[in-house]
């Protein structure tokens, strides 16, 4: 096959569409004669030309969309702002339900109609998506659903388990939509808490919480305040009536109630309601019953005033100097000392003055110092830590 320059191409299509013109204007009795004449016709024939080259654009780039988005999952992904949720389905979304779920590998979709989807945790497969009216779940590997959408809500799988309502009820299945636990309460549009985690959920009722296993059995009453599971999962933190106690995985104590707010981390952290701090290890040891997460000085004012020399420079590049006067500071006998959100009173030497009573220090003289009580009432402190009256 001949290959065709693109001035051959060019060449033969300024012919093709001056014949064009010359037939369609002759049609009129328009005849080419005259200077005038000519320069119209040749007007005519560029600006018909230059309409056949952006159309012939136009056409060329829709035919290159229409191939990459129907056969470029890659493209189609980019173009649409969908996402891949495997190595071999993505999703697609777009308005009014009209999302769908296609095979990158083949670039046809084996989905249609999806408002939205959630993706599963851990290692669950199956995906929840909603078609506008009813939700259910498909499989993330190859995009078929394996739960027909019949639920008015329902929530990611975790943990081997859903949770979907039902006539008003939450019930958990499985991953072939058999219900396995239906303890016959309510659906509360305020709750988010409907998905397990590491074999447990968190459960509420009348703002108090309690924790049950994947068998619907209450291991922990609805009781508390609030329940903390450690980043390891070995230990739960449980709260109520301002006391906290530690618990392990199963559910033995290992911290008793304490009055103070307790943190899981590389040890028990609690923070006393005396604003102290409190560090015990995971067999219920007393580490330190006082520490502290910061030190810092306190400066004041000396109410001095030295003068140096400073310079700008204008906007027309010229340099000016001037004197500029900066009050001294100096630091304050004492330190203070924090204990998370609170502050005490510290010699310099590590004596404690006062206990961390105050949301903020300041000092306002050589041994004299402001300290916040709390929402803007202050009181003032001296060097020995009693308030000056």
């Amino acid at each position: 096959m001949k290959k065709v320059t693109l001035k051959e191409f060019f060449t033969v299509m300024w012919s093709g569409v001056c014949q064009a013109l010359g037939w369609f204007f002759g049609l009129f009795g328009y005849k080419r004669e005259g200077k005038f004449a000519k320069c119209v016709w040749g007007l005519f024939a560029v600006s018909a030309a230059v309409v056949m080259a952006v159309l012939a654009c136009v056409l060329a780039d829709a035919a290159y969309d229409h191939y990459f988005y129907e056969h470029s999952s890659n493209r189609e992904w980019k173009k649409n702002g969908g996402r891949f949720i495997s190595q071999t389905i993505g999703y697609i979304p777009e308005c009014d339900s009209k999302g769908y779920i296609f095979n990158k590998e083949t670039g046809k979709k084996v989905l249609k109609g999806i408002q939205w989807i959630s993706m599963p945790l851990g290692n669950d497969t199956l995906c929840c998506f909603s078609n506008g009216s009813k939700r259910g779940y498909f499989n993330i590997n190859d995009g078929k659903v394996v739960i027909e959408p019949k639920y008015e809500h329902a929530w990611v799988f975790s943990d081997g388990l859903a949770a979907v309502v039902e006539h008003g009820k939450v019930k958990f299945i499985d991953g072939t939509g058999k219900v396995v636990i239906d303890d016959g309460r309510d659906y509360d549009p305020e709750s988010c808490g409907y998905v397990f985690h590491d074999g447990y959920l968190v459960v509420m009722e009348d703002d108090k919480f309690g924790l049950m296993d994947k068998t619907g059995k209450l291991v922990l009453a609805k009781e508390y305040e609030e329940i903390e599971v450690s980043a390891n999962k070995q230990y739960w933190s449980v709260g109520k009536d301002g006391q906290w106690a530690v618990l392990d995985k199963d559910f033995n104590v290992v911290l008793p109630y304490i009055d103070g707010r307790a943190y899981l981390g590389e040890y028990i952290d609690v923070t006393m309601s005396d604003h102290t701090m409190r560090k015990y290890d995971y067999d219920g040891n007393l580490v330190d019953d006082f520490y502290v997460t910061e030190v810092h000085y306190l400066r004041y004012e000396t109410g001095e005033i030295s003068y140096v020399m400073q310079s700008d420079i204008d906007s027309e590049g010229e340099e000016h100097e001037y004197m500029s006067g900066i009050n001294e500071e100096a630091n304050a006998r004492l330190m203070a000392y924090s204990c998370m959100s609170y502050e005490g009173l510290m010699t310099r030497d590590g004596h404690i003055v006062t206990m961390p009573l105050y949301r903020s220090i300041t000092a306002i003289g050589p041994d004299t110092y402001l300290c916040l009580v709390s929402d803007g009432d202050n009181v003032i402190v001296d060097g020995k830590g009693q308030i000056v009256r």
